[in-house]
């Protein structure tokens, strides 16, 4: 009896895909093209977990499960897992076949790829640290992320213009350990940090004035909200410079300048935080943001955190300014940008100099700015801030004051016409006040929005309350405290 051999040969379907990382213009990006992708860990999760958990650490091979997704379709799905995790980095493409295995490439080594990880996680762990302090709202967070990757990350534009970016700007590492990133990597940088935060966030990839572009998208008390961190970091790179203009934006203005899927994403319609758009150049105060604007010529504003009680400080333009206590130093752009200063309330405005000064900055008791018809950079002593002689309790910047009464208080009674804070140089302070939930005899006051000034003596006072009953309180009460 002859022995058959019977041969069983299986076809294997093969797709390769790439991806491109090259930079046409400043401030531009190719990025991933996913626009249509509709796969995520929920329709896949059993693949999801393999890819990331190959790509993450930088193996070149891996698997996908067969049952959930077909080989077609595993390419969205890899785009979707890099998008949505910033802590993989250098990605080039795959091969992938209809059995579900994987090949995929980088541009480092996988040894190094490992090592960047590593000395990624530790850093982004440093930067919270440093940056968020435990008082702070959500949106505190975004604006302090916001803030650090515009001032300690240059735009690689010297690298875009020879067509040498290197593979590191396309990511979070470049961002934070390097310093030095195209919009992938500022994008993929804050990504990373607020994930670590649990702020909801996403990966938005499309066009900026007609280039490849990336940026944010972020949900705050339940609103979406755009941000182009590249954008609001100046290029060339300026140091101390940060900009607000694409910070937690619409989608109407966003769509000025850039353009992108729309259906992929919600639509950010809340303008909460517009007032950030008017900042040409801002520097916190206390519970201020003090600002030149944008819509008035560069002259000097200042606006409480909340976004309320806007107020012109003075008429002059002031491109160029920086505080020390009480004192604005400022380029007087009404008078040939010389410098002056004044007090934060506009008045007992000085002439300092007749030379054209820009770029102030103060560091201790030294006033720092550059001769803008030499280049050079001048120093000029000024006035030391104050000592602060505490008085009252010492309090953290968060302390929340409740004041007890002896029957139940009528609820039109809780304005600041009775109950209010003012600071040591007589600054009414936004406090928040309500009745207590469960006892109606008990007023709570909050602190404002981002917490007291720390370093400063405040007074509350209570005066004129009046009960559900109609009586009216006889005598004020007083008490101070000091914020550590």
């Amino acid at each position: 009896m002859k022995k058959f051999l019977l041969c069983i040969t299986t076809l294997l379907l093969a797709t390769t895909l790439w991806t491109n990382t090259s930079e046409a213009t400043t401030k531009s990006t190719v990025v991933a093209n996913s626009a249509e992708t509709t796969l995520s860990a929920n329709h896949a999760p059993n693949s999801y977990r393999m890819i990331y958990d190959a790509m993450l650490v930088g193996n070149e091979t891996g698997q996908f499960d067969t049952s959930e997704v077909s080989y077609q379709r595993i390419g969205d799905l890899i785009q979707q897992v890099t998008q949505e995790n910033p802590e993989i980095m250098y990605y080039k493409g795959a091969t992938f076949w209809s059995n579900g295995k994987i090949e995929f490439r980088y541009s480092k080594d996988p040894a190094i790829i490992k090592t960047s990880q590593q000395q990624l996680q530790k850093k982004a762990d440093e930067v919270l640290n440093a940056i968020i302090k435990p008082h702070f709202t959500d949106f505190d967070k975004v604006k302090a992320i916001h803030d650090y990757l515009a001032l300690h990350t240059a735009y690689d534009y010297e690298n875009l213009l020879s067509n040498q970016v290197p593979a590191d700007s396309y990511t979070a590492y470049g961002a934070l350990l390097n310093q030095v990133a195209v919009c992938d990597g500022y994008t993929k940088a804050a990504q990373l940090l607020l994930n670590r935060l649990g702020i909801a966030n996403s990966y938005v990839y499309g066009r900026g004035d007609g280039q490849d572009h990336s940026w944010n998208m972020i949900k705050l008390d339940g609103q979406p909200y755009f941000m182009d961190i590249t954008w609001d970091d100046p290029v060339p790179n300026q140091e101390g410079r940060v900009r607000y203009s694409y910070f937690l934006v619409t989608s109407d203005q966003l769509r000025k300048d850039h353009s992108w899927v729309e259906s992929n994403w919600p639509v950010a319609t809340s303008t909460t935080y517009a007032y950030f758009q008017d900042f040409k150049k801002m520097q916190e105060v206390g519970n201020y943001y003090y600002y030149s604007s944008n819509q008035d010529n560069a002259k000097l504003y200042r606006i409480q955190k909340d976004g309320t009680g806007k107020q012109k400080i003075n008429d002059v333009r002031a491109p160029y300014f920086a505080i020390t206590s009480d004192w604005i130093y400022f380029s007087n752009y009404s008078n040939g940008g010389y410098l002056y200063k004044m007090k934060t309330d506009g008045s007992s405005i000085q002439k300092l100099n007749e030379r054209h000064s820009i770029d102030l900055r103060i560091e201790s008791n030294m006033l720092h700015f550059k001769d803008e018809q030499t280049s050079s950079m001048k120093t000029l002593v000024i006035e030391s801030s104050p000592t602060v002689t505490p008085i009252g309790q010492h309090v953290n910047s968060l302390k929340q004051w409740t004041v007890t009464f002896n029957t139940k208080i009528d609820p039109a009674s809780i304005t600041g016409a009775h109950f209010n804070v003012m600071n040591d140089q007589k600054e009414v302070i936004p406090v928040k006040l309500a009745i207590d939930s469960v006892d109606p005899r008990k007023v709570l006051i909050s602190a404002p929005t981002g917490g007291y000034e720390r370093n400063r003596n405040y007074t509350l006072t209570v005066q004129n309350a009046k009960s559900a009953l109609g009586k009216v309180q006889t005598k004020a009460h007083v008490k101070e405290f000091y914020v550590e």
